[in-house]
């Protein structure tokens, strides 16, 4: 139970095929990229009932997960990261 995290909602974007131009495995272990962080975003606003959802608000959120090590961000590549 309890809300959808992001690291889940990422995950389910991950094994939808639909939404194999939004984000997609990069084929490198655990590693993803955003095809298309705004519309990511968008939908993750949608989930959270917050209309002013966007990219930056998004990676602000996935940084607080480095710590935890949940995701980390593939250096030196936009857009990618990986569980």
């Amino acid at each position: 139970g309890g809300p959808l995290q992001l690291w889940q909602f990422l995950l389910r974007l991950l094994i939808d095929n639909r939404c194999q131009h939004l984000i997609r495995w990069t084929g490198n272990g655990w590693e993803f990229k955003l095809l298309d962080p705004n519309e990511v975003a968008l939908r993750w606003g949608l989930q959270k009932n917050k209309q002013r959802m966007n990219y930056e608000k998004l990676s602000r959120a996935l940084r607080y997960y480095y710590n935890k090590n949940i995701i980390i961000k593939t250096a030196g590549k936009r857009y990618v990261y990986r569980f």
